[in-house]
């Protein structure tokens, strides 16, 4: 009976072990919002893909190869996923209110990547800030952030 409740909890996306041997749950966890959030709006495209991959290089301080393994570890989870808690849960294990803010920051990075802000992205990061227990005003500055960046070219 218990084997049959583990087996139907897996099948849902509820998965006791580690995502993958190399990487930290929580790091996994960070990939998969990020693909959640470039492809929220239904184009997953290469500036999204390039992004992505390079805040993981840079805010993970992985290589090139790693950083790959990682998004693609996280992307397996992400398409068999069933809700985005257990992302969430997994990612603010650990992470003190500055790691969190940083997290929105960077999905705020990949949804802007193609320089469009979509309503299911909006939508997708405010559930993720309230899920990671980031107020809404530290939400909009890390937007703000990104914005500035972005017009600036750096």
């Amino acid at each position: 009976m218990l084997d049959r409740i583990k087996s139907l909890l897996a099948q849902a996306g509820y998965r006791h072990e580690a995502a993958h041997p190399r990487f930290a749950d929580r790091d996994v966890a960070v990939g998969a919002l990020l693909i959640e959030a470039a492809s929220s709006d239904g184009n997953y495209g290469e500036a999204e893909h390039v992004t992505l991959r390079d805040l993981v290089m840079r805010k993970l301080k992985l290589a090139a190869d790693d950083a790959n393994a990682l998004l693609e570890a996280a992307r397996l989870r992400q398409r068999d996923a069933v809700e985005i808690f257990s992302f969430t849960n997994a990612a603010k294990a650990g992470m003190n209110e500055d790691e969190r803010i940083a997290l929105v920051e960077m999905l705020w990075e990949v949804v802007y990547a193609d320089g469009v802000l979509d309503e299911y992205e909006d939508r997708l990061i405010r559930t993720i800030a309230a899920l990671l227990h980031v107020p809404d005003r530290a939400r909009a500055e890390a937007r703000q952030r990104v914005l500035t960046r972005r017009s600036s070219g750096t």
